[in-house]
């Protein structure tokens, strides 16, 4: 499944991205919401009924979200049968831009992390899109809390 989340649901949208989901973010004009939905094949996520009714209208398929809370929002998605796996930076997407994430040799990121975080881990991953770099350190850490909180 592909995604597009409308202004509101930034938080959903890093977290789908997480779970290997490739989800648009960042698109702030309903209309063009509708339109990329459209010509990619994307399911809209929203909260605005508005929006949802117009896409609708238009042949998109819609996902209108009635929670304001991210585990509310995984729960209604959940509930539609949307998989989220269990967390595997390998098999993530870029929270920041969508991209494909691959792992990566600890050699390839020589000089592009600090000493201390090169020294220290061995697993390193990179995005393929705009190069952000994930290691499985303290940040990813709190994500497995996170998603340990999601799932229950």
């Amino acid at each position: 499944m592909r995604f597009i989340a409308d202004m509101m649901l930034g938080r959903l949208a890093r977290w789908l991205r997480l779970y290997g989901h490739d989800t648009l973010y960042g698109v702030e004009d309903d209309d063009e919401i509708i339109q990329v939905a459209l010509q990619e094949g994307r399911i809209i996520l929203t909260r605005d009924s508005c929006l949802a009714g117009r896409a609708k209208k238009l042949g998109a398929e819609v996902i209108l979200l009635s929670s304001n809370s991210l585990g509310g929002q995984v729960r209604e998605l959940k509930g539609l049968g949307i998989d989220f796996p269990e967390l595997f930076p390998a098999s993530a997407r870029c929270p920041k831009c969508n991209g494909p994430i691959k792992r990566v040799s600890k050699e390839k990121i020589r000089g592009r992390v600090p000493e201390v975080v090169y020294w220290k881990y061995d697993e390193f991953y990179v995005c393929t899109k705009c190069g952000q770099i994930y290691w499985p350190g303290r940040q990813w850490g709190e994500m497995v809390k996170m998603d340990r909180r999601l799932r229950d």
